[in-house]
């Protein structure tokens, strides 16, 4: 018997569409909610979230409705939101070990919500583990905002050499929680180290100003943010009177320049304008008599590189006070220097 050179209409049918399966650029099969990933790195430290990004498609409140009052809910859609800390942090004032949790939130009507993070990250995201069983449990500020955000999103908001604001935003509820790392670098110092340092000084920045044939560079053309910079900065007199306080709140030595702020404020600011944040300098504790410069903003330390940032040496009169400064760059040239102004503060 003859065996039939036919083949059956489905192989046929599937053995032509193999061709359409693999064109590229196809679109591939979407979901409701897509997942989303950000990664950032503080200091050091990977901070990375993964979650599914449900959308309102026209609801405009979803808590206390699709999302009961009192429900534990994972903050995203399908599959368990994730987050993982390569190093030890602390969130919301809680201590939290380096690893990856599944990340779940009660949420309240009249009181803080509730986050907990879990050591499961296998779960459904309606499949909450008990919160008595979280690895961690805090309270987290939840917010109201002007901004309608129409996927769910986390980030990570006003970001420091020492931490952010972690912030999960959906509709018009946006709830945000403390993050601290570890900077590498020690920035508060005791009261006792930070008095003696205390007062008004008489500071000259001379030996930092560039060159004649670098200043006329910068100045071209005129008007740009560094010719601005240059002409605040060299109108002012040398040596010129500045202030080293103490924050007892942050635990940070203040280096109080106004001639130094104003010509920053007006690197980033036209003609006119007011600075929307104010710059200044903090000193850092290294050693005994020696810290490390760093830059602020907003009475924050925004960066420093210890390598390269620049030192500052007190020398202490025999009352343990101390009498003048050094600042030196990192190849140990000298930058400035200062001598007490004035009695003691």
């Amino acid at each position: 018997m003859r065996r039939s050179s036919r083949r059956p209409l489905s192989r046929i049918l599937w053995i032509a569409a193999l061709p359409v399966l693999a064109l590229p650029g196809e679109a591939s099969p979407q979901a409701a909610s897509e997942r989303a990933t950000f990664t950032q790195i503080i200091s050091g430290t990977e901070v990375e979230v993964q979650w599914s990004r449900p959308s309102l498609r026209g609801r405009e409140v979803i808590f206390g409705r699709q999302i009961p009052w009192g429900e534990v809910w994972t903050p995203g859609a399908n599959r368990a939101t994730t987050i993982r800390f390569s190093e030890d942090v602390v969130l919301s004032g809680t201590a939290v070990a380096a690893g990856t949790y599944s990340v779940w939130l009660r949420v309240l009507e009249s009181q803080p919500w509730r986050l907990a993070l879990h050591a499961d990250t296998t779960l459904g995201h309606s499949a909450h583990p008990p919160i008595d069983e979280a690895v961690v449990h805090v309270a987290v500020r939840r917010g109201r905002t002007e901004d309608l955000q129409e996927s769910l999103e986390w980030d990570l908001d006003r970001i420091r050499i020492d931490g952010a604001e972690l912030v999960m935003h959906w509709g018009y509820d946006r709830v945000s929680m403390p993050l601290e790392v570890d900077p590498g670098i020690e920035m508060a110092t005791a009261e006792a180290d930070a008095l003696p340092l205390v007062g008004d000084w008489s500071f000259d920045d001379g030996p930092s100003l560039p060159p004649d044939e670098v200043l006329a560079r910068f100045a071209d053309p005129p008007g740009n943010p560094t010719a601005r910079f240059l002409e605040v900065l060299l109108a002012g007199d040398r040596p010129r009177p500045v202030r080293i306080d103490h924050d007892r709140a942050t635990g940070l030595v203040v280096f109080v320049d106004p001639l130094l702020e104003a010509a920053e404020a007006a690197f980033y600011s036209e003609d006119g304008e007011d600075p929307v944040v104010g710059y200044g300098q903090a000193l850092l504790p290294r050693s005994p008599g020696f810290f490390t410069v760093a830059g602020t903003l907003g009475g924050e330390v925004s960066a420093v590189d210890p390598q390269f940032a620049p030192i500052i040496e007190f020398e202490y009169d025999d009352a343990g006070r101390a009498v003048s400064f050094t600042i030196r760059g990192p190849r140990d040239e000298v930058q400035g220097t200062g001598v007490r102004a004035g009695g003691r503060p």
